[in-house]
């Protein structure tokens, strides 16, 4: 066979791959797909004052301008404002060769008590996003983080844009129609500024390069925050296990605006992203972005909500507390945590299966970082908190 043909049936067998892939991710979301089968949701035409101000922010993301100009947002800020309720999908057109979706959510929690938590330099994103994100944190040399910055405290004093700066890392939890989960880097800006005299924050990120090669994962228990890692490249589902898979690109623009009908309450509208595959081409659909989405939005929602969270200096301190712990004495909380992900794992139709050698006698997490072992036991102190099954039965902190 000549050199051209070889390439010609490499390329056409890797499409054919792909088209599978694709499928089954489909099929995992619950729909029937076929081949050539037209994307149901049907994309929205945004704004021109929309797409501009979205053009904009990623324009500022990648410059280095210290001052924001307002007006160019003006358009999208409005389209916020003005958005009505809705749990559904909004299918947003392409940005950078990349899916995308937009969803809608209501929060009963002003911006301050959500900006204590969730801008906060001294608790990790990953314990206020327990749902989508397994560790995460600010680079040392980030501005936002070097400096301690405290969004909060400048939300009288905001009517010319605050601006911050960081670059950061994450590490996704599985996701559901695959189990994929990756670590990728994200230039960072946070905005807090005054739209017809109510407070906006602005959060907007993009993914930095190509993510690390997708691991092998499963969501145990959404709702009890419980997921599976493998530490093994590839796919959990869809029959093709083997395959290496990355996050190629993300991008986000997350806004926050105090209600206007409701000002004890906080409008969250959030504009994604993500171009994600294998061999480079991306296999990501927006119904998986919103599936995604609203994993993020209910656990989100669930925490900022609720009395039994505690204060955000409690909260700081408990994470600092958990961050100070000897190796040996991170090792004890550990040994319990791997005992019971076996016993969870050996009755899981998946797990039992495919994953024994991960998790026997006791080895789970040995393999886990230092920095994955922390990111535990601060995620085990949340759900204690919350009133989720733990599982470290022993509190890891003392109150």
């Amino acid at each position: 066979m000549s050199s051209n043909s070889f390439r010609t049936l490499f390329c056409a067998i890797a499409l054919i791959m792909v088209s599978m892939l694709s499928l089954t991710l489909m099929a995992g979301e619950g729909e029937c797909a076929t081949f050539g089968e037209k994307q149901k949701d049907k994309k929205i035409t945004l704004p021109k004052q929309v797409s501009a101000g979205l053009d904009y922010l990623f324009a500022f993301l990648a410059g280095k301008e210290a001052t924001l100009d307002a007006s160019k947002i003006k358009g999208l800020i409005k389209y916020v404002d003005d958005s009505p309720a809705t749990n559904e999908i909004i299918n947003l057109p392409k940005r950078e060769s990349a899916n995308g979706a937009a969803m809608r959510m209501q929060v009963d929690a002003g911006l301050k008590r959500i900006l204590e938590y969730t801008y906060n330099p001294d608790i990790p994103n990953y314990a206020i996003y327990p749902s989508v994100i397994r560790v995460s944190g600010w680079h040392a040399d980030s501005p936002f983080y070097a400096e301690k910055v405290q969004p909060w405290k400048y939300l009288d004093d905001c009517d010319t844009p605050r601006v911050w700066r960081g670059e950061e890392f994450e590490v996704n939890t599985p996701d559901s129609f695959g189990g994929g989960y990756y670590r990728y880097d994200l230039n960072r800006l946070l905005v807090l500024l005054k739209f017809e005299g109510r407070d906006v924050f602005l959060s907007v990120s993009k993914q930095m390069d190509k993510s690390s090669v997708g691991m092998k994962g499963l969501v145990v228990d959404d709702n009890q925050w419980n997921y599976f890692y493998s530490g093994i490249p590839g796919l959990t589902s869809g029959g093709m296990g083997w395959m290496d898979t990355f996050m190629y690109d993300s991008m986000s623009v997350n806004l926050y605006i105090q209600d206007k009908n409701k000002p004890g309450q906080t409008v969250s509208y959030l504009f994604k992203w993500l171009r994600a595959g294998w061999a480079g081409l991306n296999v990501v659909r927006p119904k998986h972005i919103f599936e995604g989405s609203q994993r993020f939005g209910r656990a989100f929602s669930a925490l900022m909500e609720s009395s039994d969270l505690p204060s955000p200096d409690v909260f700081a301190e408990k994470v600092r507390e958990i961050e100070a712990l000897s190796d040996q004495d991170i090792d004890h909380y550990i040994t319990e945590y791997s005992k019971q992900v076996e016993h969870i794992a050996a009755e899981h139709p998946v797990l039992s299966d495919k994953f024994p050698e991960v998790y026997e006698n006791g080895k789970y997490a040995d393999k886990f970082t230092r920095e994955e072992r922390i990111g535990v036991l601060v995620k085990e102190y949340v759900k204690q908190a919350m009133g989720k099954q733990c599982l470290i039965y022993e509190k890891v902190v003392s109150n």
